[in-house]
């Protein structure tokens, strides 16, 4: 759980980083143009997806959204969970 949480959290951070990358990208040429989640992947692998499939369409999506997603849902299934007991504690 904790290193999911670490996970999540390090995916969030990421998806920040490259948000505002994006956004100096958009401010210092004056036209916006997404980093696509395809190309980090290439940039990582080596190798183009295909955007056939609909993991290839999601592919296609801005980088920080579909890493920010990723992360907050890491986070949120990561969680600590509160014990519930239907019995009182009393003594």
């Amino acid at each position: 759980m904790f290193f999911g949480r670490l996970l999540g959290w390090s995916l969030l951070l990421i998806a920040v980083f490259t948000a505002s990358a994006e956004a100096v990208a958009a401010l210092s040429t004056g036209e916006y143009s997404s980093i696509a989640t395809s190309d980090i992947l290439t940039i990582i692998t080596g190798l183009s997806p295909s955007t056939n499939t609909v993991a290839g369409q999601i592919l296609l999506w801005p980088a920080w959204l579909s890493i920010g997603i990723v992360g907050i849902s890491l986070i949120f299934l990561c969680r600590r969970k509160k014990i519930k007991s239907s019995f009182s504690l009393k003594s």
